[in-house]
């Protein structure tokens, strides 16, 4: 016989402790709130207790604890001060309603989510088609995912503290970033005014018995008549229950610092959380920094057009403002870009670690600098600030790596003026500085001799000195030499050691066997997922800072001495993969080939299937001078380009997917080098050059094809071009370190993979697999996205990296 179970049901008791927390009957506990907000909640201790804060409240020895004799219709009173402004009354009732088991369905506007298919959020960059919340849905803006996320830590509910900060990272996008990184640094998140939301949550407005305050003034007569006494009194919103005996309270002290000045608020930080956010945020500006500003640069030439077709009486031109693209059927006053770069965004210490990053994805040190140089310019037109100059001058001085430039660029650089400043933006000794750095391991590498002579491609047996250039000093030589004047104006910049993957851990391209490193990182992590488990702060710009350090602070970061450092800084370059879905088994995938101390490098991926596992690596290839260069990936154009006629200034348009490379207006990484250019546009009267030429390039030496190499089918690739060469490496096989860091699709999160010095030989090539780069890039397990109408997939994916590289 069949036992059956009788009462009422699990749903049939939640729904009623949520009625009850609903009606506020049988209450056995009055919460007294202060705080951004003042209200009284009756609740119930058996449900608060899931709260690790309630529990320790009520179980952990506090006076709220302790046995009392309470009467049945009247709650006890317990008085709680919440000094985190970021508590807010709605997330505060929402996370008291999820002890419940019950509360609003949080609304996420969807124009707020990233995709894959659309990585800059549905609508950018225009404004988003008005929509209209549930009348029984609370709206998640991103403030009150901040506030609710602050309020469930504080509370200690993990579960909606994981859920909040889930919502935050999946809504990192242009309109987002910088309020999420703020709160990262431990700024409030603001009245619920400025974003148009509802102060109580919705459903739940009148389970709140709100708090007024009454100022009561003595007689004037009196000594004391210039002290004011305050008290508050229950809003009697509900009549029915008037006997609870907390109808007056002297309002505490900690009260005064609602009148304080928002300036003066001290700054709210939770732990490995707001580190998570940061992290997070200063990954996403790695990757799309250069592309916002492309609208930011628009934006104000909109801005600009719009005033001068109000205030002129002519006939508007039928063509655009020169130097401009016209666009399609596109209204002006729907284009809404924020501030990132421009002035009321970004600080400028900010932008200059951002540009100063090794993550940050830029082509190379030219195209930085002309980024950065146009970014400072842009900062400079509202105005010059001496703060902001200072972190210009740190920019420029240290964080471009003009060693790495071609002489054509550095004398360019040399003769750049500020239009603003009528300055240089680079004083001349740091390009002598850089100029000299480059010719002694110029010096270094084609002086050395070698063990034997053979012709440039073979591959001959040479000595591990061969190999090395002995350019590495250990903390404990940097020590030694701490004492001589002459080293404290050096740089050093870090090397991978031991901490970080070897080569030997690593597979090359013939031998895959590594597992799959993590993914990008969980709620436990408060770190770039790195291979050496580094962590990341504010301090270190959450993991954007590179790794370089003056003469005290390298010796103050490696007490133990142990640590490697060189004085050449790394060769930084981005790559970027276009088509990956149609990137067959054991196909390479190129990215543009570079030159660097006298050796070609490049990039591929490569997709790998072992026991049902589809694997995706990308490698770092040292290029042989006597094989043909590979083709690279390349972007399908848009027939968007070809449209003209148009009245209005340009305005980029995204493509819908990964790459957020503009249609319009090229991406920088992507910028046309198959034109040659050996010279640059003269300056003009004011010593200005007239426009920031491209580097220079040099003719494809070959458009033959390795018979041993298997290149994509689909047509988005480039013709193979050689980069300029001043002088080659004799050495078949070298010592190097590298870095790779590989952006999610939506580029909230990063992998990055470092390997410490080991061999590189001609024609070799080093990397890592990884299975959850897999999940994003080749559609296993992807979102479906509808694409326009003639579109590929291969067309809307990309993948992108970037690569710091350095010689020993």
């Amino acid at each position: 016989m069949n036992a059956k179970k009788l009462g009422p049901s699990a749903a049939d008791i939640q729904n009623h402790l949520y009625t009850s927390f609903l009606e506020g009957s049988t209450a056995d506990v009055a919460l007294c709130v202060h705080g951004t907000w003042d209200a009284v909640y009756k609740l119930h201790r058996v449900v608060l207790i899931q709260s690790g804060f309630f529990r320790s409240l009520f179980t952990a020895g506090f006076a709220e604890s302790a046995p009392r004799i309470v009467s049945s219709t009247v709650p006890e009173e317990i008085v709680i001060h919440f000094d985190d402004i970021n508590i807010t009354r709605a997330a505060f009732e929402v996370c008291i309603s999820r002890l419940y088991g019950g509360g609003p369905t949080l609304d996420i506007d969807p124009s707020l989510t990233p995709t894959f298919s659309q990585p800059l959020t549905p609508s950018f960059p225009y404004q988003p088609p008005p929509r209209k919340v549930p009348s029984d849905h609370h709206p998640a803006t991103p403030r009150f995912l901040l506030s609710l996320l602050a309020t469930a830590v504080y509370l200690s509910i993990p579960s909606l503290a994981s859920q909040a900060l889930s919502s935050v990272l999946s809504t990192i996008g242009p309109h987002t970033v910088l309020k999420y990184l703020h709160f990262a640094i431990g700024r409030p998140v603001g009245h619920h005014c400025e974003s148009d939301e509802p102060e109580a949550a919705v459903g739940l407005e009148s389970v709140a018995h709100l708090i007024e305050y009454e100022q009561s003034i003595s007689d004037s007569g009196s000594a004391k008549a210039d002290s004011s006494i305050y008290d508050y009194h229950v809003k009697q919103e509900d009549t029915a229950d008037s006997k609870i005996s907390y109808l007056t309270i002297g309002l505490d002290a900690s009260k005064e610092y609602k009148m304080e000045d928002v300036a003066k608020q001290p700054s709210y930080h939770y732990g490995a959380i707001s580190d998570k956010i940061g992290e997070a945020c200063a990954c996403w500006l790695a990757k799309w920094g250069v592309d916002i500003f492309h609208f930011e640069e628009q934006q104000e030439s909109l801005a600009a057009w719009r005033e001068r077709s109000i205030h002129s009486t002519r006939k508007r031109s039928k063509s655009a403002p020169s130097g401009s693209v016209p666009i399609a059927a596109v209204k002006a006053e729907e284009y809404c870009v924020p501030s990132i770069w421009s002035r009321g965004g970004l600080s400028a210490k900010w932008i200059a670690a951002i540009i100063s990053a090794d993550t940050f994805f830029i082509r190379g040190e030219r195209e930085r600098y002309d980024f950065a140089r146009r970014v400072v310019e842009l900062r400079r037109k509202h105005g010059i600030i001496a703060s902001e100059e200072e972190e210009w001058i740190k920019l420029f001085d240290h964080g471009i790596y003009y060693s790495n430039m071609t002489m054509d660029d550095l004398i360019y650089i040399s003769r750049d003026i500020s239009p603003t400043t009528n300055q240089p933006f680079v004083p001349l000794a740091t390009i002598q500085a850089s100029l000299w750095t480059q010719s002694v391991l110029r010096h270094h590498i084609t002086v050395r001799p070698v063990s034997s002579q053979s012709q440039p491609g073979l591959v001959p047996s040479s000595s591990s000195r061969d190999k090395e250039l002995g350019v590495i000093q250990t903390g404990a030589d940097i020590l030694i030499a701490a004492g001589n004047p002459a080293n404290d104006s050096k740089i050093y910049f870090s090397v991978p050691d031991g901490g970080s993957l070897s080569m030997d851990q690593l597979f090359s391209s013939n031998t895959l066997t590594l597992s799959p490193l993590p993914s990008s990182p969980t709620l436990e992590s408060a770190g770039v997922t790195v291979a050496n488990g580094a962590l990341t702060t504010e301090a270190e710009f959450f993991g954007l800072r590179p790794s370089i350090y003056a003469h005290s602070p390298a010796i103050a970061s490696d007490p133990k001495g142990q640590s490697q450092w060189s004085t050449y800084p790394p060769c930084r370059f981005a790559v970027e993969f276009w088509g990956l879905d149609s990137l067959k088994e054991k196909s390479r995938l190129f990215s543009h080939t570079i030159w660097y101390a006298g050796s070609m490098f490049n990039t591929y991926i490569q997709i790998v299937r072992k026991k049902g596992q589809v694997q995706l690596g990308i490698y770092l290839h040292r290029q042989s001078s006597i094989e043909p260069i590979p083709p690279s990936s390349a972007p399908t154009l848009s027939s968007e380009l070809q449209k003209d006629g148009q009245d209005l200034p340009v305005v980029p348009t995204l493509r819908n997917r990964g790459s957020g490379s503009l249609s319009a207006v090229s991406s920088p990484l992507m910028q046309n080098t198959s034109q040659s250019s050996s010279t640059h546009s003269p300056p003009n009267d004011a010593g200005v050059p007239s426009s920031p030429p491209p580097s220079s390039v040099s003719s494809s030496l070959g458009s033959s094809l390795p018979t041993s190499l298997s290149y994509p089918s689909f047509s988005a690739i480039s013709s193979p071009i050689a980069p300029l060469q001043p002088y080659r490496d004799p050495r078949s096989a070298i010592s190097a370190y590298f870095i790779i860091t590989c952006a999610s699709a939506t580029g909230s999160s990063q992998i990055r993979f470092a390997s410490a010095p080991d061999v590189f030989s001609v024609g070799q090539s080093w990397g890592w697999k990884s299975s959850s780069m897999t999940e994003e890039y080749i559609n296993v397990g992807a979102e479906k996205t509808t694409l326009p109408s003639g579109a590929s997939q291969s067309e809307y994916s990309s993948l992108r990296a970037t690569v710091a590289l350095g010689l020993v």
